[in-house]
């Protein structure tokens, strides 16, 4: 009997709750396990898993369509350095997450999964509400900060996926846990477009005091109530799956038989020997985190740009898009990514290889930097005065109909631009330490190494670093030539595209490395 079919039986059959383990933990190959069939979904864990997972991306991203507004109306900065200061807003929440994200990995392999899933739950609710009722941009920040401290623990949710699933079903898994990010920027984007100044647009039902004097508290506050219901369903429905905290768990599974001690022991031996350090010796995880800073730097410059680029004045390089505009055109990036991650992903990662996939889809963010300034071209001069280009605003000239198709295809390429984020876990996976005597090794296969928290959390760290970065570096370049006298009459003020396309050429170089 193989090793693989020998910690299968020491485990029980996989259920709803019990762990599934890769066919190849200790040294096989991935081919008998994708003979042998698809291994059955662990669908209640894999359903709240995603549910969990909808929060994160919900309270990032639904401050985008009104972000440069609240700091217009708090008067923090001038108009025309709105910009700059969204940058760093958008950043700390980026920054927290750095922060943290490697430390709730290794927290999560010593404590369990679950208690830091749903400790991050909570946080994000509190800070979200802290946000709305900041009038400051101390407070703001603060507050911006804290919700990425407590919402480093993605990288944990990500350990969760892979313990609970292998090789054969992984096809099915990852493309509906990947759902999770995508429908988040659909639903935040809206809450944050339809609900900001809510008292204002809808005095029926938000005018009471409070949403009076802080107008953005109703978006802020819906995003909190969607953090405490995850909570709550996290608390009931996911269940534990680090090895040395599963005995418990799997008791209560029918038919489901605890880990041996050798299995705990050696998973505790693996992880006190899996530091940073000797993590990031291994060239497949060195690999990964780099390309993961430069996807996530470029992923979330395009984000915060795009959505400045649709609030600026066509006159000072933008569009002049009106807060719920920008939050229709968020949601539908996000329901291209639904439908992306529905109908292709499935079939990209059963039929083509992870690294080439990865790196084919670096080669587009260039593209998507470089179109935008075009969009501004077309606009400027507007075609008839005070021109909107909002829906409902009258009749469409052929130019704003071609800015509008514009707009869509550059969304479109973005998202399938950032189809590396659902590789990344997987690739993980594959590499994350195994058994050692005295320090981590890697692993060639699919099994699901014993520092898998610490291994994401090194990664997602990268991906925050870039996360927080990014911002920060395309709202300055974008606020400064276009915030410029000189360059516009000298008409460089599209130059910040150029810097981008540059950056991403570079990024799309570095993922290289992955193998």
């Amino acid at each position: 009997m193989s090793k693989a079919s020998t910690n299968q039986n020491a485990l029980g059959e996989p259920d709803e709750s019990t762990r599934l383990l890769a066919d190849a933990e200790h040294g096989g190959t991935t081919e008998p396990s994708r003979a042998r069939g698809p291994t059955p979904l662990p669908k209640a864990q894999l359903a709240a898993l995603v549910t969990v997972r909808i929060v994160d991306p919900i309270a990032y991203t639904q401050i985008f369509p009104y972000i440069n507004q609240l700091l217009a109306d708090l008067h923090i900065a001038a108009p025309e350095q709105v910009g700059f200061y969204s940058g760093f807003i958008e950043s700390a929440y980026s920054l927290g997450e750095a922060f943290s994200v490697y430390h709730w990995g290794t927290l999560s392999d010593d404590i369990g999964r679950r208690p830091v899933v749903i400790f991050g739950l909570i946080g994000i609710a509190v800070s979200t509400i802290a946000f709305g009722w900041s009038t400051s941009l101390v407070a703001i920040l603060a507050s911006r900060f804290l919700g990425g401290l407590v919402a480093g623990n993605i990288a944990v949710l990500h350990s969760i996926l892979v313990e609970i699933t292998d090789d054969t079903n992984q096809n099915i898994a990852v493309p509906i846990y990947s759902l999770a990010w995508s429908t988040g920027t659909i639903v935040g984007p809206l809450i944050g477009g339809t609900l900001a100044n809510a008292a204002t647009r809808y005095p029926k039902y938000f005018s009471w005091p409070v949403f009076v004097d802080h107008p953005y508290l109703p978006p802020c506050t819906i995003t909190a109530v969607c953090a405490f219901f995850g909570t709550g369903l996290g608390y009931l429905l996911i269940e534990e799956t680090l090895p040395s905290k599963r005995q418990g768990a799997v008791s209560r599974v029918p038919g489901g038989t605890p880990p041996s001690a050798s299995d705990i022991d050696l998973c505790l031996t693996d992880t006190r020997s899996a530091s940073a350090k000797a993590l990031l010796e291994i060239p497949a995880l060195r690999a990964l985190a780099l390309s993961g800073l430069a996807l996530s730097f470029l992923s979330s410059a395009f984000d915060v740009v795009f959505a400045l680029f649709c609030y600026a004045p066509v006159d000072t390089g933008g569009l002049g898009l009106q807060p719920s505009t920008i939050g229709n055109l968020l949601a539908f990036a996000g329901t291209l990514a639904v439908l992306l991650r529905l109908v292709a992903l499935p079939y990209i990662l059963r039929r083509f290889d992870y690294a080439t996939t990865y790196n084919t889809c670096m080669y587009l963010w260039p593209v998507t930097f470089a179109l935008l300034p075009l969009f501004n071209a077309l606009a400027h001069p507007p075609p008839h005065p005070e021109m909107s280009m909002s829906p409902g605003a009258g009749t469409a000239t052929t130019t704003e109909i071609g800015i509008w198709i514009g707009l869509a295809l550059v969304l479109a390429l973005s998202k399938v631009a950032a189809i590396p984020y659902s590789i990344t876990m997987l690739l993980i996976k594959r590499h994350a330490p195994a058994r050692s005597g005295s320090r981590p090794t890697p692993t060639t296969t699919t099994g699901t190494g014993s520092a898998l928290g610490r291994s994401n959390g090194l990664v997602q760290l990268a991906m925050c670093l870039g996360r927080a970065v990014g911002p920060v570096v395309v709202s300055a370049l974008f606020t400064a030539l276009n915030g410029s006298t000189w360059a516009r009459q000298w008409g460089i003020n599209w130059m910040w595209s150029v810097v981008m396309v540059g950056f991403a050429a570079v990024g799309a170089r570095v993922t290289k490395g992955i193998r």
